[in-house]
């Protein structure tokens, strides 16, 4: 069957499309076909993150339009149409002034000094890329549990994510690497190496779901691979990508890409 086609009819499946019996037969085929299963299965996936993403996405637009409210919601001192008495200005003596004057002046330069002595404390010849790595990653969202079918992988899939939400990553990791290939399976396994700081590891797992054109979550997986390097200690390589990514519209990691590089 012609993909656009075999897509088309997954797509009304999904949506709740069809009569009874039209929806049953297409559940039969699925059972039988798991070329048919998987397509499903990956479209599961590509919904469950596109709605992540626009989640994300509205988050944000919503805290920077609470910080602006919040800004232009500063209290202001004068009503429009009234007139706020103001309070009466004090004569201060000339010899006052002046002391005054000096004050401010010392007062000014020492400000100076330390604002100087702070900017050079604060300009670190390097950074710690280890430390960054793990202070930029957040685990994915687990977008995948009840997209296997059959009731051994489903009872596998279902431990191995169960370990992975509770913030098992030892465990998840050792439960998703026993689980049939698949990317989306190795995208979290790279996930819980990074959570574990196995960085190695977790690039070399990263690399190869990245470069599956049909995985849904592929870009994700490009902006977790740079974190990755970057905990490997290839901070170049790492910048480069992230580079990349935030220079992408429409990246789903393309803010975290341009907060990461600020800091490197």
């Amino acid at each position: 069957m012609d993909k656009d086609k075999l897509q088309d009819r997954i797509d009304g499946y999904l949506s709740g499309k069809g009569s009874p019996e039209a929806r049953r037969e297409f559940e039969e085929e699925i059972s039988r076909d798991e070329d048919l299963s998987r397509e499903l299965d990956d479209t599961k996936l590509a919904v469950a993150a596109l709605e992540l993403a626009e989640d994300r996405a509205l988050k944000s637009r919503l805290q920077d339009l609470e910080a602006r409210l919040a800004h232009e919601g500063a209290p202001n001192t004068e009503v429009s149409g009234v007139s706020t008495p103001k309070p009466e200005a004090k004569v201060i003596g000339m010899n006052r002034r002046k002391g005054w004057l000096r004050l401010v002046a010392y007062a000014a330069a020492l400000l100076l000094l330390l604002a100087a002595g702070w900017w050079a404390i604060a300009q670190p010849a390097g950074f710690d890329a280890q430390q960054l790595a793990m202070d930029s990653f957040t685990p994915y969202q687990n977008i995948v549990t009840g997209t296997v079918r059959g009731d051994n992988d489903s009872s596998a899939e279902a431990a191995a994510f169960a370990e992975y939400d509770a913030g098992n990553y030892v465990a998840a990791a050792e439960q998703l690497s026993a689980l049939p290939a698949s990317a989306k399976y190795d995208f979290y396994l790279g996930q819980s190496l990074l959570a574990q700081q196995k960085y190695a590891e977790a690039q070399a797992v990263f690399s190869s779901v990245m470069g599956d054109p049909d995985f849904p979550l592929a870009q994700e997986a490009a902006y977790y691979n740079a974190l990755a390097r970057l905990g490997t200690g290839a901070a170049d390589e790492a910048r480069n990508a992230l580079v990349e990514i935030s220079d992408t519209d429409g990246h789903p990691m393309q803010d975290e890409a341009k907060a990461l590089l600020t800091k490197m």
